[in-house]
């Protein structure tokens, strides 16, 4: 399955946005499966999380997005080499745009409103490729139109069940090196009784450098996010790696942009992420996101 950045890649060194959705759809059961059978048993089944964001949301719409995409715009697509339209130049700066807001928040907040006010204001009716351009302005309008509704009634729901999503997770930390610039990565800090920091650091995107500096530094965590257990990490890299005493291996994905490179998979426990972050660092393999639960 591609990252968000590889899309946005993807729609930018393409002359076309005909995308294969049914092969995401794939991988992503796939991927799912592996994940599901490693937890099986140790947590209960949110149904309504995996009604919705695996069975529900990503499914249908790559599913409806590959049926149209592989009859309707493969029909009006432009040949290789030939230019973009202006319609596919702005859904190249959209999927761009939505890939760096989904690294820091949530997607139901991205404006699609504005998006859509962009697209019909700042693409012209005329030029060349007509039958091109009439296509792609009436897709890009409804998928515009139903993410900004989909995801206003995303976000009700969501602060509904949940509350208004926190941008920081909380982690219990062994300590903090007198020399770490701490401003913008480590905040809240107190003292615990046994001597440990707990601290928060930010969610999302940032969460991967901020544990990858403490790791650097030396910083062991305790908890992250009330959890003690297993944590994964995902990795670029084109070299092969092994199980060992620091983490296990759960799937390795190749990267279909990018001949040779894989997304691997790992899992370790909290008190271990740091040596193995700092292992990885040091055998210039490249961290690609550690997740906050």
């Amino acid at each position: 399955m591609f990252s968000p950045a590889e899309q946005a890649d993807y729609f930018k060194t393409r002359t076309s946005t005909t995308f294969p959705y049914l092969k995401h759809v794939d991988q992503m059961w796939g991927g799912y499966d592996v994940m599901y059978h490693q937890i099986k048993g140790n947590y209960p089944f949110n149904t309504g999380y995996h009604v919705m964001i695996i069975a529900g949301s990503t499914t249908v719409e790559y599913d409806i997005k590959s049926f149209y995409e592989t009859i309707i715009g493969r029909m009006t697509d432009t040949k290789a080499g030939e230019e973009m339209t202006a319609e596919d130049k702005f859904n190249a700066d959209y999927e761009h745009s939505y890939v760096k807001f989904i690294e820091d928040l949530p997607w139901y907040e991205y404006d699609f409103n504005h998006q859509l006010k962009t697209l019909w204001s700042n693409t012209s009716f005329t030029g060349s490729h007509l039958v091109r351009k009439m296509e792609r302005r009436y897709y890009l309008t409804t998928e515009l139109m139903i993410k900004s509704v989909y995801g206003w009634l995303i976000g009700l729901g969501t602060k509904s069940a949940y509350g208004t999503a926190s941008l920081q997770t909380a982690v219990v930390l062994d300590q903090l090196p007198v020399d770490l610039d701490t401003t913008g990565l480590v905040h809240n800090m107190k003292l615990l009784p046994n001597g440990m920091i707990l601290a928060d650091l930010p969610r999302y995107a940032e969460f991967n450098p901020a544990v990858c500096k403490l790791a650097v530094k030396g910083i062991n965590f305790n908890e992250i996010a009330g959890n003690k257990g297993a944590i994964m990490l995902t990795v670029l890299t084109t070299k092969t790696l092994a199980a060992n005493n620091n983490y296990k291996l759960l799937f390795i994905q190749p990267i279909m942009t990018r001949q040779g490179l894989n997304r691997v998979a790992l899992v370790t426990t909290v008190g271990n992420l740091s040596n193995t972050v700092k292992l990885l660092i040091d055998d210039k393999v490249s961290i690609e996101h550690v997740y906050d639960y």
